[in-house]
């Protein structure tokens, strides 16, 4: 291995030990090899994620632990500046690389793309995991909502990053960024595994619930593209689409546009109760 890798990923975490252990032991199975990885753990993580990234470097995992994580743009871009690569890939903790993708990865960048999307495939324990998967099954190749990962160095260091303020749909601002500069956005074959594990009903509305009070900022940002997102009928528009998956997984259909709907309400719940805040002298 170079002292150079080519290719940096970089993980945000929190609390994270079982799910990167998963993680870093896909990593170890990639079939490309000159990469390093840089977990960024949040300052208030309290479980053995330091000790794990010891026992896989003492496997040969090129690996470097942080903890200077304060939110999920910030530590992107935290763990970017230490990056060695000429490739960086942003990914989550909840995720696992396949053998083939790092090297599509560089080869499509070799082959003039200056950043990839890449294909999620969903799973978990729960009747809403499989939901999950099935929303994303729907969502694949639908510009307005996927969001790119991997990026060229030089195209990330140009446009200052992931910015530090953003927290609904932070990596949804950088992908706008990267396309409204011009650069060349490609897709690889090879795709990502996204656990969702024993998620809840309940779980995915409070996360909306959270998220939809800081849109503020990306709806300033990116007007048009959060007056999509946020229209009830493009999405659903979607789903309707989608429709033979009502023959081929009818629960699953069933379920995808229960939670849909407690998702769009939640949010919505979200902002009026950000602007009321605001309106009586909150945080903005």
């Amino acid at each position: 291995m170079t002292s150079h890798p080519v290719v940096s990923v970089i993980v945000p975490a929190y609390n994270s030990a079982p799910l990167l252990r998963d993680f870093l032991g896909a990593c170890l199975t990639s079939e490309y090899r000159d990469f390093e990885v840089i977990i960024n753990d949040d300052l208030r993580s309290t479980d053995g994620t330091r000790a794990l990234t010891e026992q896989f470097r003492a496997d040969g995992l090129d690996v470097t632990y942080l903890r200077e994580n304060h939110s999920m743009a910030q530590g992107r871009k935290r763990g970017a500046a230490e990056a060695r690569g000429s490739i960086l890939l942003h990914l989550d903790s909840d995720m696992k690389v396949t053998p083939g993708l790092l090297g599509e990865c560089v080869e499509l960048l070799a082959g003039g793309y200056d950043a990839l999307v890449i294909p999620e495939e969903a799973f978990g324990t729960t009747f809403w995991a499989r939901c999950k998967w099935l929303e994303k099954k729907i969502y694949d190749g639908v510009e307005e909502i996927e969001s790119l990962r991997c990026v060229r160095r030089a195209v990330y260091d140009r446009l200052g990053g992931h910015d530090e303020r953003m927290v609904f749909s932070e990596d949804k601002d950088f992908d706008l960024r990267v396309r409204k500069a011009g650069y060349a956005v490609g897709r690889t074959r090879n795709f990502l595994y996204h656990n969702e594990g024993d998620l809840r009903l309940q779980k995915t509305m409070r996360k909306k619930l959270g998220y939809s009070g800081t849109a503020d900022l990306f709806a300033t940002a990116h007007p048009e593209a959060f007056r999509w997102q946020t229209n009830i009928f493009h999405r659903f528009g979607l789903y309707l689409r989608n429709f033979p998956y009502a023959f081929s997984h009818p629960l699953l259909y069933g379920g995808l546009w229960v939670m849909k709907v407690g998702e769009f309400g939640s949010g919505a719940v979200g902002q009026v109760r950000h602007r009321l805040a605001v309106r009586h002298g909150g945080p903005a």
